[in-house]
């Protein structure tokens, strides 16, 4: 099953066991796997048409009256209502869910649906929680969360088969806590949401060149989960972010930006989409063009390490 029918049918079924949710969409109904929820509950769901601006202020007008509006938007998308999101929903502190499917690299749709900025404009908001699952399992605990927490919270998930490896980790999502899948030591490999799967063999190919390092799913963009950072800085000198989306304003910059301040010894290095647009393309093509490929990011890891060693020996 892809992401979207994954969280289609759950939509669905929590619709059932909560009268206060309600569907809204903008012109997207079978894409983000809405037509279940539509089927069950007609009357709780809203298709506004190609008007993302008035499908996220009537979701804040809906969320203002008590009701849980849950806004299914594709990321690119979604960027036309930044500034409703802002003043309508955040601002206001309202109670909207916001699923963004289409997240990251969008396989033959064509350069202007690459999903590629929405870490970065969402994570500035103040009150914002910015979620990513790692598998379809974290999905659903992740919509579970979302639609009993306070204030606005999205969900951001890739197009496709929905990631179903790593299904024996299987900690309960707590606010803005990661996911530890492995303890090792020197380095520390942080990956969000559907860059999990890529660092997997990352992490394997590290191991095979005798370094082991701290497997992290990351889970929560914001807040950043500084507890974590602390603990890895007191025996990792480098701490690598993996993420589909640009580097600019993105998880690797936050968690820059916070080591420098407290933690100046930790090296990061931030693996991202770099500062341009994306041309149409596979997802396996676009990740070895842009250097998110498991190989290119393990060849990266190696040479700093290399690097560290040959300055102890010197």
């Amino acid at each position: 099953e892809s992401f979207s029918t994954v969280f289609g049918n759950l939509l669905n079924k929590q619709g059932s066991e909560n009268e206060k949710i309600c569907a809204i969409t903008a012109a997207m109904k079978y894409g983000t796997g809405l037509q279940f929820f539509y089927h069950t509950h007609p009357k709780r769901f809203f298709d506004v048409g190609m008007a993302e601006q008035h499908a996220v202020t009537f979701a804040a007008g809906l969320a203002s009256q008590g009701m849980l509006p849950v806004v299914c938007i594709y990321s690119t998308f979604l960027q036309r209502s930044y500034d409703q999101i802002i003043h309508d929903v955040n601002l206001l502190k309202e109670n909207v869910v916001f699923a963004i499917d289409r997240a990251g690299f969008v396989p033959a749709d064509g350069e202007t649906h690459q999903g590629n900025f929405d870490i970065s404009y969402l994570s500035m908001m103040p009150g914002m929680t910015v979620m990513a699952p790692k598998n379809d399992w974290e999905l659903k605990e992740m919509l579970r969360f979302a639609v009993k927490a306070d204030g606005p919270v999205a969900i951001r998930y890739p197009r496709g088969n929905a990631y179903q490896g790593l299904q024996e980790y299987q900690t309960a999502v707590e606010m803005g806590k990661s996911e530890v899948l492995h303890s090792g030591c020197k380095v520390a490999v942080l990956a969000l949401g559907s860059m999990v799967e890529i660092c997997a063999d990352v992490c394997s190919e590290l191991q095979k060149a005798g370094i082991d390092p701290t497997f992290v799913n990351v889970r929560f963009v914001k807040p950043l989960d500084t507890a974590l950072l602390d603990q890895l800085a007191r025996n990792h000198s480098l701490v690598v972010t993996v993420e589909e989306n640009v580097q600019n304003g993105g998880f690797g910059q936050q968690v820059c930006g916070y080591m420098e301040e407290h933690h100046p010894a930790v090296q990061v290095l931030p693996v991202a989409i770099p500062d341009r647009f994306v041309p149409h393309g596979g997802v396996d093509s676009l990740r070895a063009q842009l250097g998110l490929s498991a190989n290119a990011i393990a060849e990266k890891i190696k040479k700093i390490s290399s690097s560290y060693s040959e300055g102890i020996r010197e």
